[in-house]
């Protein structure tokens, strides 16, 4: 019987991530950020890495981590930084639709669920982006969708190395390692433009880990083991919940305030996405 748990559990902790990310990101810059959160979840996971280490599908781990977390990441910190958790994750979960129209690209019949899909998106997007109380998305809205081109590329590399044997502990920390090495090797070039903060306690950075490590190193792990166990479609389905948990998280929290316009919004990509990957 296929176990959902795991998926659910990621999207349950994707949820809630973003929304503090958003805090954490006043006091980071978000390379620096990103490099704290790649390199934190790497040494989280060194260990069981090591110990259940295999080379397999990692020549598709090594790229999809930097092509995912290092630049996919960036633009959706900078997405959160710019309109908050509550716009940026239904947005950049767009890449749910983005896989399904990868394949027709790739010579695939175009089923009419995704062109209804599709135009859900859109009419998910366009709500979202009018829900600002005046104050402009587009250059939010524009950073979340670029991520969520990103995050297309990476999740197919994710599926070849499963699919390729790759272990879903090693898989994770591989992808964090490569993203880890080469966005600390874009820092130290523009060192001289960044400043890594000061005077902040190890209380606070207790807390960003704990997060981070959530995120990056259980959720991740997660995702991966479900798509190993229950495969990418079903795993996609259960983790696309994840924007619209962000949503009420960010209310419940006060954290943001989204309006009953964004929640409109952040619906019809959900729906939109469960109806694409079900078909």
């Amino acid at each position: 019987m296929l176990n959902p748990t795991y998926a659910l559990l990621a999207a349950l902790i994707w949820a809630i991530s973003p929304i503090y990310y958003r805090g954490f990101l006043a006091k980071f810059d978000f390379l620096s950020f990103n490099v704290l959160r790649t390199a934190g979840a790497s040494l989280a996971l060194a260990v069981p890495a090591a110990y259940y280490w295999s080379p397999a599908g990692l020549g598709y781990v090594i790229p999809g981590g930097i092509i995912t977390l290092a630049v996919g990441d960036s633009l959706f910190l900078l997405a959160i930084r710019e309109s908050g958790a509550s716009v940026a994750s239904p947005v950049v979960y767009t890449y749910v639709l983005m896989i399904q129209l990868l394949g027709v690209a790739l010579g695939q019949a175009v089923p009419t669920a995704y062109l209804a899909s599709a135009l859900m998106v859109a009419a998910g997007v366009y709500v979202l982006s009018r829900g600002g109380g005046g104050k402009p998305r587009v250059r939010g809205i524009a950073l979340a969708l670029s991520a969520g081109a990103l995050w297309t590329v990476g999740q197919e590399l994710i599926q070849f190395s499963t699919s390729a044997g790759g272990d879903f502990v090693v898989v994770t920390f591989v992808r964090n390692a490569s993203a880890a090495a080469a966005l600390t090797t874009a820092y130290l070039l523009t060192r001289k433009r960044r400043s890594w903060p000061r005077g902040l306690s190890p209380r606070e950075y207790a807390i960003m880990l704990f997060f981070i490590v959530s995120d990056l190193a259980v959720g991740s792990s997660l995702f991966v083991y479900s798509i190993a166990t229950i495969g990418v479609a079903l795993t996609v389905i259960l983790t696309s919940l994840s924007p619209l948990l962000t949503q009420f998280f960010a209310r419940a929290l006060g954290k943001e305030s989204p309006s009953p316009r964004d929640f409109a919004g952040g619906v019809l990509i959900v729906a939109a996405l469960v109806l694409a990957v079900a078909y």
